[in-house]
């Protein structure tokens, strides 16, 4: 329910930031002013409201890590079961998993972003390009531990397709593992954007979280003492991944119910 309620309170500040905040994203003041009852965590060096700024940014924040974590958990999920055929085909996805699981993921990113640019789909795309493998290696545990149950076996003894075991037996027993997976991802992929988006690899024209911390350290806010606004994005980063891990270790502990 902690979570639940968290995840609620971002998901209306992205849909209607207007119920929090009556500044706009473009409306102005003197700069640098101190956290007061008209600007609740004061403006930063062009005179813009920081607490509007945060609430604004919630949405793009939201939208790279949510999006991010669907297709990590669509190239996971394709990927380990594929890697769990046999032959050829089983033996490439499994080596494919392998060879990304060794990868510096932080440093590789860094140099993708460099040179691919920094708009946001380039983000989303090159964050799940490489978190997908945990989903992966998850995915293909699960598949071979269901290939090898009685009722897997009975399918196949009765004459079912391969693709009717898979449809109709398979996936809804990936149902608690993708949800848990899902969760966590979207936690791994806001982190990793907002580590991007501090060191300045962040889509300047739609900032999230990370992009506001990357701009008050460059802008000053230690020397001006404006603590909130290096302080706060941290702290609604923290709350937000808080919020789907809560969410995921109600999931877990639902899974280990039924499997008990």
């Amino acid at each position: 329910m902690l979570g639940l309620g968290l995840f609620l309170l971002f998901l209306a500040a992205a849909l209607q930031p207007d119920w929090f905040t009556s500044y706009g994203l473009k409306d102005m003041a003197r700069p640098w002013l101190k956290p007061s009852a008209e600007h609740l965590l004061g403006t930063n060096s062009l005179g813009y409201d920081i607490y509007t700024e945060i609430v604004y940014g919630t949405r793009d924040t939201l939208f790279i890590g949510v999006m991010s974590s669907v297709l990590t958990l669509l190239l996971g999920a394709a990927i380990g079961a594929l890697s769990t055929r046999k032959g050829l085909l089983g033996g490439l996805f499994n080596g494919l998993i392998n060879v990304f699981v060794l990868l510096p993921r932080l440093i590789t990113l860094i140099v993708l972003s460099a040179f691919l640019g920094t708009s946001q789909w380039h983000l989303i795309f090159l964050i799940a390009a490489f978190s997908w493998v945990g989903t992966a290696r998850n995915v293909r545990a699960q598949v071979i531990h269901l290939n090898s149950q009685p009722f897997v076996e009975n399918c196949i003894i009765q004459g079912y397709s391969r693709f009717h075991i898979v449809l109709r037996h398979i996936l809804p027993n990936l149902y608690e593992v993708l949800i848990s997976r899902f969760l966590l991802g979207v936690n791994s992929c806001i982190m990793m954007e907002s580590t991007l988006s501090f060191l300045g690899f962040g889509d300047l024209y739609h900032p999230t979280w990370g992009t506001m911390i990357n701009f008050a350290y460059k802008r000053g806010a230690f020397m001006r003492q404006a603590y909130p606004y290096l302080l706060m994005p941290g702290v609604c980063i923290m709350g937000l991944s808080l919020s789907f891990y809560f969410i995921s270790l109600y999931f877990e502990a639902r899974r280990e119910a039924i499997q008990n």
